[in-house]
């Protein structure tokens, strides 16, 4: 297995994905697929901050015929999702320096009671501030392991 696969397969199984769930990837590859293959029915929110980049996934998309994939502009600090939206958020955060509290405050907001997250941090010090923040964000039982040596940082919201 590669290493960006080894990464995304450890945070797809952090987040426990079940058939008909709403869930959010932040980022691309082939995370929004693999989470499509999981939840059947239920719908999966793409959030990239390019335009072109979630271009690339639409065509992706439709070449394997997958529907219920939503692609829409933004980044983890500014989700442009409703309140309790989704059951589980997942990928990377890509967010300028100090901005991971307000990245995982916004995580909270649009995630239901009960949801899981789980996103990748190829720095150990990055690693660990994004479980600080996501524990000051109301997140529970957070824990960081190692996939291909990035951080996989995960927790459920209260």
């Amino acid at each position: 297995m590669s290493r960006d696969g080894a990464v995304e397969q450890a945070l797809i199984e952090a987040v426990r994905l079940q058939p008909e769930q709403d869930v959010l990837v932040l980022g691309g590859g082939s995370l929004p697929l693999a989470a499509h293959e999981l939840v059947g029915d239920g719908w999966v929110y793409v959030v990239r901050s390019q335009v072109d980049e979630l271009e690339e996934l639409l065509e992706e998309a439709h070449a394997v015929g997958a529907s219920g994939i939503a692609y829409l502009v933004g980044s983890a600090p500014v989700l442009p999702l409703p309140d309790d939206s989704v059951v589980a958020a997942f990928g990377r955060i890509a967010t300028d320096a100090g901005a991971l509290v307000a990245a995982a405050e916004e995580l909270a907001r649009v995630l239901a009671p009960g949801g899981r997250a789980a996103f990748a941090e190829p720095e150990t010090a990055g690693g660990e501030e994004l479980a600080r923040s996501l524990t000051a964000a109301g997140f529970e039982e957070v824990e960081v392991k190692w996939a291909a040596d990035e951080a996989v940082v995960s927790g459920r919201l209260r």
